[in-house]
């Protein structure tokens, strides 16, 4: 087997996308803080108001509450955090998918039985066979 330097490469690439992991996670946990109390509450411009403050002629009974639980615009908060409910463990168990190949390929170096070890490769996951 010839020597590569490639393994070097993938380390620092993998640091790479960690760091990169972290800034997004961080970004997406000021999203919620901030989605906390958006789809709680009424949009901060109204419809009908225009960037003054001005309000448009209503007709009828005023109906705030009604007005804020059918908002369009609340409802698509609402949309993004049950999507998001939905991939976001997907994202772990990926990660967590990558620690365990990672752990069972270390523990195979090591010398421990690869019968005997968690986890497994991400390619016997990915491809339905393993790459050794």
């Amino acid at each position: 087997m010839t020597y590569s330097p490639d393994h070097v490469a993938d380390g620092q690439k993998m640091i790479g996308f960690l760091d990169v992991l972290r800034r997004d996670m961080e970004e997406l946990r000021q999203f919620l803080t901030a989605y906390d109390d958006a789809v709680t509450m009424p949009a901060r411009r109204q419809a009908g108001v225009d960037a003054d403050g001005g309000r448009q002629a209503t007709h009828g009974i005023s109906r705030p509450t009604e007005v804020c639980a059918l908002d369009e615009r609340r409802t698509a908060l609402q949309a993004e955090l049950k999507i998001g409910a939905l991939w976001l463990p997907r994202a772990i168990a990926i990660v967590r998918g990558v620690t365990a190949s990672m752990d069972r390929a270390l523990a195979r170096w090591e010398g421990e039985d690869a019968d005997e070890v968690p986890g497994g490769l991400i390619s016997d996951h990915h491809n339905g066979a393993a790459s050794h």
